[in-house]
């Protein structure tokens, strides 16, 4: 049967193609982020570095965790979905640059996260002095 589903005559075959060759994970994560079990986020550059809002509502701030390791950060949580049963999610981003994780600020206010993540400071020139030996 399996012949036939290759065949030139096959009007599905296109479809068959189009359903092996695209990456089945698109559809599941929309599919996640439509049905609300990850956080919607929006992530811009400021002048500073970069600015992260991810919309948490519902979810206690003691439940958040935030990590950062390396350029990667993860912010995982646990919501209470509408029939009472707890969902745990956990986003990860890479980062496009060197931050400096000493100064990562998050703060929670109206079931919006917001999370400042500044770059780290460019090594300055300088010149070396060389001895003589």
């Amino acid at each position: 049967m399996r012949a036939y589903l290759n065949t030139m005559n096959n009007p599905w075959r296109v479809f068959d193609e189009l359903l092996t060759d695209f990456p089945i994970e698109f559809f599941n994560t929309a599919w996640r982020a439509r049905t609300g079990r990850f956080p919607r986020v929006n992530v811009w550059e400021g002048e500073k570095g970069l600015v992260l809002e991810a919309e948490v509502p519902g979810v206690d701030p003691d439940k958040l965790d935030m990590s950062v390791d390396s350029n990667v950060l993860t912010l995982k949580g646990e919501r209470t979905q509408s029939d009472g049963s707890p969902a745990e999610f956990q986003r990860s981003f890479n980062l496009p640059f060197e931050l400096d994780s000493a100064n990562i600020t998050a703060a929670a206010k109206n079931g919006v996260l917001t999370v400042s993540i500044p770059r780290k400071a460019a090594a300055e020139k300088r010149k070396i002095a060389i001895e003589k030996l």
